[in-house]
């Protein structure tokens, strides 16, 4: 009969663990280094100093890494409602947007990644491509239009989506490098969406 010590199972779990986030990182590096097209499982494993067998113990395909450090930058940087009135709705969604986009950039070599794929994040991910942030905006352009803040003719999930758009576009251009700060870039880039660019005579 053998008989385990109460850690045996926590051990296990444990190594696992670190096996998968070793996986995880090697794999970002080798993205970071090469582009996601240009890396193959064969080469995370044996990067991350693994058989391909102990790699598809972990993840089925390489996309669900991608699924998996997508997951890792949005979800892991949870970002508080700012506090004030409905009737603030828009500046309250600005600077809960600068505030998670500043939260995503100091993970440089990360959010660089993810946001300079060349392939939309949809297409691998699906419903996850959604930053959680995008309920809390949601929830504030809710609350904005029934203060009278925020138009009521066009439905939150589209005026949402809209926003979600300009957030993406933000994050790309500083992960591209066309702008250095990326949460003066975003709040410009609301701005726009938010007033337009007419001019009121």
């Amino acid at each position: 009969m053998t008989i385990r010590s109460p850690g045996f199972g926590r051990t296990r779990q444990d190594s696992r663990e670190r096996v998968r986030t070793q996986l995880l990182d090697t794999a970002l590096r080798l993205f970071a280094e090469h582009g996601y097209i240009g890396v193959r499982v064969e080469d995370i494993a044996k990067e991350a100093g693994v058989s391909r067998a102990t790699f598809y113990k972990h993840f089925a395909e390489r996309e669900e890494i991608l699924a998996e450090l997508f997951a890792r930058l949005v979800k892991d940087r949870p970002v508080p409602t700012p506090p004030g009135e409905d009737t603030e709705a828009l500046p309250r969604i600005r600077e809960l947007l600068t505030t998670a986009a500043t939260r995503m950039a100091a993970d440089e070599q990360l959010a660089k990644f993810v946001y300079t794929l060349p392939i939309r994040h949809a297409a691998l991910l699906g419903e996850g491509a959604r930053p959680p942030v995008m309920e809390q905006v949601e929830w504030l352009i809710e609350r904005g239009a029934a203060a009278g803040a925020v138009r009521t003719d066009i439905p939150p999930t589209l005026v949402t989506a809209q926003i979600a758009r300009t957030y993406e576009a933000a994050m790309r251009d500083w992960a591209e490098e066309r702008t250095s700060d990326v949460a003066e870039h975003l709040a410009l880039l609301l701005d726009l969406s938010f007033n337009g660019i007419h001019v009121t005579v």
